[in-house]
């Protein structure tokens, strides 16, 4: 009986022991930050933690100036290690968490009883630019408000390309007593005006400073960027590359001569200069053939089309046994074949451009050389378009013969027609036609052999776009030496004339250097070098002038070529005068 007795005890000793184990812990119901500070880098790069200071339910913390205060990470210490901390719905961790700290933020203490704690965290400098930003009452021509972002000393303010940049009045506040110039200049809040097509610098001073502060202000585009697509994609250098838009994907492909050196590192020899076509395929740029060249030998001249299937043909003047004749060659997906014979034109040949009609077809349209005797019913320099039906290639030059011309620009317009621009030389002086292909007859597009309002001859290239409604565009150069001019004309229907778009552009003394393309919303885009960057802009439907233009690329190219895809999105593919690379820059 003793023994069941003890039994007994011990089994409810043990009960007891379990249960007590079992006992919850108590309830922490503190809520409180004991500490919240910033670790941030000064103007010397050295790393310095700045504590705030709590007074109940608020924390102050005060950064040195050029502090960014747009990603900052909070660390901060709680009463209570059973606590949530939240900043709106977003729980925070001390030291990790990224938060804008451009205006006060509630920081939340959450104890285990659900019951709650808000510190209103500020964070604020000594000596700064607080605030900046272009308003519409103090810039009537601003659509609306536009407040800029303000990242350490680097000031930014997205503005859309319809509106100027130059002779903005800024908007801007400061700690008390600072004060602002440009360039020496005292800067006025709502009242001083700057141009902001490129970077400005305010300089920011106070009595107590030994050495001022300069804000960078940038002014970017708001909407659509462009943006790089691809980085040195040939070895060689890309001379005159030449674009196309595969229509079944949107994807850029562009053909290029082999010029420089080689990827053994020696120069090309001229007779090897050979033509070589790549694409985003898959995801990636590759060659389509032969890196080291798809024709037989030396070839220049080249252009680059698609069929409405995406079906690929290239076209180039061969110089192989001295021909100088063109050639058209078609990708099929594995190899390249050729279209008709090799060498095919019946002359010697200039200034290539190919397009494929609504049917399919290869049309060409090229100038007969200056010393070519072959084929007498096309003059020297005369215009010569070719083509390819029932299986072979077939003059198509029709009410163009006997016309002369520099060089010439061949697309199929957005309303499925073919158009050709052209630096005609019928007249004895260079100036620029349009003609369209349509019923197999070419009929002008307005006056032939105009000019813009500055009456000056054109020098030798022109680039032609057409809108799904029909509407004609072209542009030309005219000047020489350093003072080359681009000009953008609209044929007015209505009027039976071209107009000029805005104002002609200096391009410097860089020639014939811009294209001209019209986007699936029937928006023109106008691009051209000169002699330090690539420049876009768009045409304002609304004032019949260009937008805002924008450098895409801020050095010097050698050549470049435009194309819109279906999708909308523009491509330009341009060779790099220093480095000699060969980029893709996207807009979307």
């Amino acid at each position: 009986m003793k023994t069941i007795f003890n039994q007994l005890s011990v089994s409810l000793l043990l009960l007891i022991a379990v249960m007590a184990g079992c006992k919850k812990d108590p309830v922490m119901y503190a809520k409180g930050i004991e500490s919240f500070s910033f670790k941030i880098k000064d103007a010397q790069n050295v790393e310095k933690e700045y504590q705030g200071v709590i007074t109940d339910g608020s924390i102050a913390v005060t950064v040195p100036t050029e502090a960014d205060v747009t990603e900052l990470k909070a660390i901060f210490k709680t009463d209570n290690p059973r606590t949530i901390v939240q900043v709106g719905t977003e729980v925070q961790e001390s030291g990790i968490t990224i938060q804008d700290f451009t205006t006060a933020k509630s920081y939340r203490v959450k104890a285990e009883d659900k019951s709650t704690r808000s510190y209103a965290v500020t964070v604020s400098k000594k000596i700064a630019l607080i605030s900046y930003g272009f308003y519409k009452e103090d810039n009537p021509s601003l659509p609306t408000d536009y407040v800029g972002v303000i990242r350490g000393l680097q000031v930014e303010v997205a503005l859309p390309e319809t509106v100027s940049f130059l002779g903005l009045k800024a908007r801007f506040t400061t700690t008390t007593g600072a004060t602002l110039k440009v360039g020496g200049v005292d800067q006025q809040s709502k009242v001083t005006a700057n141009n902001f097509d490129s970077q400005v610098t305010y300089t920011l001073n106070e009595a107590s400073l030994t050495t001022p502060f300069d804000y960078k202000v940038n002014v970017v585009f708001l909407g659509k960027q462009w943006e790089l697509f691809g980085d040195n994609l040939t070895v060689p250098t890309a001379t005159s590359p030449k674009m196309a838009i595969n229509p079944i994907n949107n994807n850029p492909y562009f053909i290029y001569q082999r010029t420089g050196k080689g990827e053994d590192g020696l120069t090309i020899a001229t007779d090897n200069r050979k033509v070589a076509v790549m694409g985003y395929v898959g995801g990636q740029w590759q060659n389509l053939g032969d890196k080291l060249g798809i024709s037989d030998f030396r070839a220049d001249a080249q252009t680059i089309a698609f069929n409405s299937t995406g079906e690929l043909y290239i076209a180039y003047k061969d110089y192989l046994n001295a021909e100088q004749r063109g050639t058209v060659k078609k990708y099929t997906g594995a190899a390249w074949a050729n279209v008709g014979n090799n060498r095919f034109t019946p002359m010697k040949v200039d200034y290539l451009t190919m397009a494929i009609d609504a049917s399919d077809v290869p049309v060409i349209s090229m100038t007969k050389q200056s010393n070519a005797t072959e084929y007498p019913s096309i003059p020297q320099r005369g215009v010569y378009v070719t083509s390819y039906k029932n299986s072979q290639w077939g003059d198509a030059t029709g009410a163009l013969a006997g016309k002369t011309m520099f060089q010439n620009n061949l697309i199929r317009g957005l309303d499925g027609n073919i158009y050709l621009g052209l630096m005609e030389r019928t007249t004895g002086a260079n100036r620029p036609s349009m003609y369209k292909f349509t019923n197999n007859v070419w009929t002008a597009v307005g006056p032939t052999s105009f000019s813009a309002p500055d009456g000056l001859v054109g020098f030798q290239s022109v680039a032609v776009a057409v809108d799904k409604t029909g509407q004609a565009y072209l542009a030309f150069q005219v000047g020489s030496g350093a003072n080359r001019m681009n000009h953008v004309m609209k044929y007015n229907a209505g009027a039976n004339a071209w107009q000029e778009i805005g104002n002609g552009v200096l391009s410097g003394a860089v020639s014939d250097t811009f294209a001209l393309v019209v986007d699936k919303e029937d928006d023109l885009y106008f691009a051209y070098a000169n002699a330090t960057s690539l420049v876009v802009k768009t045409l304002n439907k609304t004032t019949n002038n260009w937008n805002t233009e924008r450098k895409i690329i801020n050095e010097k190219v050698t050549a470049f070529d435009m194309q819109a895809a279906p999708n909308g999105s523009i491509y330009v593919v341009a060779s790099l005068s220093a480095s000699s690379k060969t980029v893709v820059y996207k807009y979307e």
